[in-house]
């Protein structure tokens, strides 16, 4: 009995470590996603904000589900900062610019817990 209970402790374990696996390489594009979406960031183009938060939901939801909490909530504080911008509102250029170093750190934290993973 107990060794049934540790075979499925093990199963789910090689499980959890192919979605956090997973989720590191979809994390990797939705970063690049980011850094695109933002890049065109204009007046007539601010929806374009709307993606960058999407993602940055998606990738703090899933991060803390698996464990990346630190990851988790750095993409929530992205997440939060766009919600908190007038509906339509075009960021200003500090504001450009605090969203790009906060991406910045969420790329950082992603190799970080990479290079955790692996080793």
């Amino acid at each position: 009995m107990n060794e049934m209970r540790e075979d499925k402790r093990v199963a789910a374990q090689a499980q959890m470590g192919e979605l956090a696996q997973k989720f590191i390489h979809r994390s990797h594009g939705d970063l690049r996603l980011m850094r695109e979406a933002l890049a065109s960031v204009v007046p007539e183009n601010a929806g374009r904000l709307g993606e960058i938060r999407h993602l940055a939901q998606r990738m703090a939801g899933i991060g803390a589900t698996l464990g990346f909490d630190a990851l988790g909530q750095q993409a929530l504080g992205i997440e939060t900062l766009i919600e908190s911008l007038p509906n339509g509102a075009v960021p200003d250029a500090q504001l450009l610019a605090r969203l790009s170093a906060d991406i910045g750190t969420l790329e950082s934290q992603l190799a970080a817990d990479e290079r955790a993973m692996s080793g």
